[in-house]
């Protein structure tokens, strides 16, 4: 008997030490190229951090499967009750994993979080035409804006909501660590840039998912997250490239998935510092001489979409008529010796890049640094981990170029233009009063056919100015096990909560 109580008392101390290790066919893992940059979900606008907290948070509204359409989330329906209020009516009966209940009151203060410029928000542009936000009841919340808008406030890029009580009582530094949302997961424990472990909310209002256990475990380096998705370490992998698709694909355990992306990568050029990139006859230049199609042929294997303006083929504001750039040296070294820089004598470049975050990033940025000696420019390619590359990136401090993707999910040009073309944006560097002049008239103009004519009037200044070198919209491709129902989205959103083990 006392062999069996030391024996009961022993497991139970185990049991209390050691945390229990989820079974596996409960369990999925996510490897994205980098890790989270905060839990704060209203802090950021990366997407590989969205990934992450939309499973611990919500929004209001949520973009649906298709370009365009939302879902009900925390608010069950909107209207617009003037021609500058919107009106959502709050789902009842939702608390945070904390037991704290939800209600309009977080909704305003989620917003007003971000617009406080103390806070440093890179989504201040989500909420710059809210000018207050008004709760007449706990479960009512109208977005006043400033002026009429074209797509109704808060559904260009529906935030997340926080949970004000929480936020006030432990600070900014302590949520960012540790979340406390409505959503389907709530964290278990976060190791930065080793793995982030979340279970299911057992009291989320929309049921129980059918994953109980979810693991982000970040792997940057391609060859890497391509061996743990085949010995079964990982069940989804992004950003796979071309020299691991065949072995994927055909893989006993492996499946290859795809789909085309909403975001574009190109290369910007960082006008706001001095250097030869604030002339425009040396980006127009720079324009010419790189060969995108051969880029997206040689480094990208013919996975990806080269495209010819800011503004994309698949977003609403695209006009094919806008001019675009051709690969043409001859052009190129004429638009240099006009701006003084013959040959290129005088130009040395640092290209900026990231390791890991997007697929083939530093590969692109070699290919479009070696494109450039053919115009006798030195270019340097400067490749960083994400951690440090994105704070110099929210510091306006990369230059005189930098490789930068960009997904708007909405599919609608504004959210592009006003968050990298607009003076006042936090990851603008470039500032031209006329666009945002036009920027401006174009988010409040209601006739959709003026609407398109100030974009094409935007993306055509663009060309000529010639703030980036615009080069392509990728075929996302996702690695997954074939023990994993899951189909990819064009806006990158990986959803937990969306899957299911066959």
């Amino acid at each position: 008997m006392k062999r069996a109580l030391a024996l009961l008392f022993g497991a139970s101390v185990a049991l209390v030490s050691i945390p229990a290790v989820p079974a596996a066919e409960t369990t999925v893992t996510i490897s994205q190229g980098v890790d989270a940059d905060t839990l704060n979900p209203d802090a950021t606008t990366i997407t590989p951090t969205f990934n992450v907290v939309q499973e611990i948070y919500e929004r209001l509204a949520d973009f649906g499967s298709r370009s365009g359409e939302y879902e009900p989330r925390l608010a069950v329906s909107w209207k617009r009750i003037t021609p500058t209020t919107e009106e959502y009516t709050l789902r009842r009966g939702v608390t945070f994993s904390n037991g704290d209940p939800f209600t309009s009151a977080d909704v305003r203060f989620s917003v007003d979080w971000i617009k406080n410029p103390v806070n440093a928000s890179k989504q201040t542009p989500y909420v710059r035409d809210i000018d207050r936000v008004e709760t007449p009841d706990p479960y009512t919340v109208r977005f006043v804006s400033k002026a009429p808008t074209a797509i109704p406030p808060g559904l260009q890029n529906p935030i997340f909501i926080m949970d004000a009580k929480y936020v006030e009582a432990h600070g900014n530094a302590y949520v960012a660590e540790h979340p406390m949302g409505t959503g389907a997961y709530v964290l278990r424990e976060w190791r930065r840039d080793d793995q982030m472990a979340m279970d299911a909310n057992p009291k989320w209002w929309n049921g129980h998912p059918k994953i109980e256990h979810v693991v982000f475990k970040p792997i940057p380096e391609a060859g890497a997250r391509v061996a743990a998705l085949r010995t079964g370490a990982t069940d989804i992998i992004t950003n796979v490239p071309p020299q691991y698709q065949a072995q994927i694909a055909g893989g006993t355990a492996t499946k290859l998935a795809g789909t085309r992306s909403l975001r574009q990568l190109f290369i910007a050029f960082n006008t706001l510092q001095p250097g030869p990139q604030q002339n425009k006859l040396v980006r127009q230049a720079i324009n010419y001489a790189v060969d995108v199609p051969a880029i997206v042929k040689n480094v990208l294997g013919g996975h990806g979409y080269e495209i010819s303006s800011p503004i994309p083929p698949n977003y609403f504001g695209y006009d094919p008529s806008v001019p675009a750039y051709r690969h043409d040296l001859a052009k190129a070294k004429a638009l240099l010796a006009q701006a003084g820089f013959a040959d290129g004598k005088g130009i040395s470049l640092i290209v900026n890049a990231s390791i890991g975050r997007y697929n083939r990033d530093r590969e692109v940025a070699e290919a479009v640094a070696g494109q450039l000696q053919a115009i006798g420019i030195a270019a340097t390619v400067k490749p960083q981990e994400w951690v440090s590359y994105s704070d110099q990136m929210n510091r306006r401090a990369l230059t005189p170029l930098y490789e930068l993707g960009w997904n708007q999910p909405s599919a609608d040009a504004d959210g592009m233009i006003t968050s990298l073309f607009m003076s006042t944006a936090p990851l603008s560097c470039y500032s031209n009063p006329e666009v945002d002049k036009l920027a401006d008239e174009a988010r409040g103009e209601l006739d959709v056919a003026k609407r398109k004519v100030l974009y094409k009037r935007i993306a055509t200044i663009l060309h000529d100015n010639a703030p980036w070198i615009v080069l392509f919209q990728y075929e996302d491709l996702y690695g997954t096990s074939k023990r994993l129902k899951w189909q990819p989205r064009g806006d990158e959103f990986i959803r937990a909560y969306e899957m299911a083990l066959t």
